[in-house]
């Protein structure tokens, strides 16, 4: 039986190496930790902590867009500190023109759903503290509500139809 670690990276592929450079750098903040030219892909990482944790390999402008009945990545997830940390991330995407998917209090996170520049769905989210995990369990909440800063946005049963997309 294997028993990893963590999940050490994940590689996707984009369109448009240089926007997605931007996009990984000036948006999520992320460093980037290598590239190789000759094979148009570009590594990167939070705080540098390891040689990468996203990798992005360009495969052309012409590529096919996912589509809600392929199988495949649904979306990669990046935790935050807390919620003012959640709040911010929230602030700096819609100050950026980052498509907003949706939003929800999952009960256990706090969550903002989004789409890089090729339509691939990234979340920022934040644990909830103990006390607030318990007391959302005790009262049986199903974790579909919309944040509470973010109530313009769809909430998750908006979204219930495009999940898989």
């Amino acid at each position: 039986m294997i028993l990893p670690d963590r999940i050490g990276h994940v590689v996707i592929k984009v369109r448009n190496l240089e926007r997605s450079k931007r996009f990984f750098t000036e948006v999520l903040g992320l460093q980037l930790m290598m590239e190789l030219p000759q094979l148009k892909i570009a590594f990167f990482a939070s705080n540098g902590r390891d040689h990468h944790e996203i990798a992005c390999a360009e495969v052309g402008d012409d590529a096919d867009r996912q589509h809600a009945k392929q199988i495949g990545l649904q979306h990669i997830a990046f935790r935050l500190n807390d919620e003012e940390h959640l709040r911010a991330a929230y602030k700096e995407l819609k100050e950026k023109n980052v498509p907003i998917d949706f939003t929800v209090d999952h009960g256990v996170t706090k969550s903002v759903y989004f789409r890089d520049p090729d339509g691939l769905r990234f979340e920022v989210y934040c644990d909830n503290p103990p006390d607030y995990v318990a007391r959302m369990s005790a009262n049986g909440y199903a974790g579909m509500d919309k944040l509470d800063f973010a109530m313009n946005e769809r909430g998750l049963a908006e979204a219930m139809g495009g999940l898989l997309e």
